[in-house]
């Protein structure tokens, strides 16, 4: 027997985006449907808006950086 599937796609509303900061909304109803799939409460975010920033890995380890890329 198998556990019954508790995947449900991330759902949110993007309220504002200037292309390097992003603010997201997560509703109340998406949270409980989330609830209601059976993901674990740690597991995902509570509902309000959440402020990002964009490209902030690359920021931070630039020695990840592509430097010279070379054609076959």
């Amino acid at each position: 027997m198998s556990e019954p599937k508790t995947y449900r796609p991330f759902v949110f509303t993007v309220v504002e985006d200037d292309g390097e900061n992003v603010t997201i909304e997560i509703s109340e109803e998406d949270y409980r449907l989330d609830l209601e799939a059976g993901i674990d409460e740690d597991a995902t975010l509570k509902p309000g808006r959440y402020k990002m920033k964009r490209g902030g890995f690359l920021a931070r380890h630039p020695e990840l950086k592509i430097k010279e890329r070379k054609q076959a």
